[in-house]
């Protein structure tokens, strides 16, 4: 299957272009011609997983955290020099989607997520960027549950604002802590990495099914 296909149904998919993102989402890095028979799907686009993606025979990877972000990348050099240095040679293309993945209601990390955890009566919470990119839900206790994966531990007092009993996200830094305790709700951190797997796995299940393209995750984990 051709390239361009493939990324149409991914930007149709995830609504790229309704985000207003510090990710350059998108097609990051093209390849030459010929048809994708293999799309490796990973959380970061880093040069451990472009050569993981390369060796599985994939011809693109698609990530959750791209490497072009902002004004774009300025330099070539360093880790951007290794990472596009993996890609170029071994004619990989690299796709990206960060807040994108984040919201979606049917492959997003955090509905994902929430349906992971088990919630139900999930409904979309907590802007970033103008963009809503987590949920709420109930447990089966009938415990509200704030859900945000990544880095998102700046939202916990809006959970608490919202009528959550706890918040769940990936990590957080020591004042998002203090906040929240100053709020007075309990935050679990259950990894940043971790908690954007979801979306990822998601979005490689349902491209395998409506592409009939074959798709592979690429834990990192695993490798430990």
């Amino acid at each position: 299957m051709k390239l361009e296909k493939i990324t149409a149904w991914l930007d149709k998919t995830l609504d790229i272009g309704a985000f207003d993102d510090v990710s350059n989402n998108g097609l990051q890095i093209a390849r030459e011609d010929g048809d994708v028979k293999l799309v490796a799907f990973a959380v970061d686009g880093s040069a451990v997983s472009v050569k993981a993606a390369v060796a599985a025979g994939a011809q693109l990877l698609v990530v959750h955290h791209g490497i072009s972000w902002g004004g774009g990348i300025k330099r070539i050099a360093g880790g951007e020099y290794n990472v596009v240095k993996a890609a170029i040679g071994g004619n990989l293309a690299l796709y990206a989607a960060h807040l994108p993945l984040d919201a979606n209601r049917r492959v997003g990390n955090n509905w994902e997520l929430a349906r992971y955890l088990g919630l139900t009566r999930i409904k979309p919470a907590f802007s970033y960027h103008g963009n809503i990119i987590g949920v709420t839900g109930y447990n089966a206790h009938g415990k509200k549950i704030g859900v945000c994966s990544g880095g998102a531990g700046e939202f916990a007092p809006a959970a608490k604002a919202l009528g959550c009993d706890l918040y769940v996200t990936g990590e957080a830094s020591w004042g998002d802590k203090i906040a929240a305790e100053n709020a007075g709700i309990g935050m679990i951190c259950a990894g940043h990495y971790e908690t954007e797997t979801f979306g990822v796995k998601a979005l490689a299940a349902a491209m395998a099914r409506e592409l009939k393209v074959k798709t592979v995750f690429l834990d990192r984990e695993a490798d430990k």
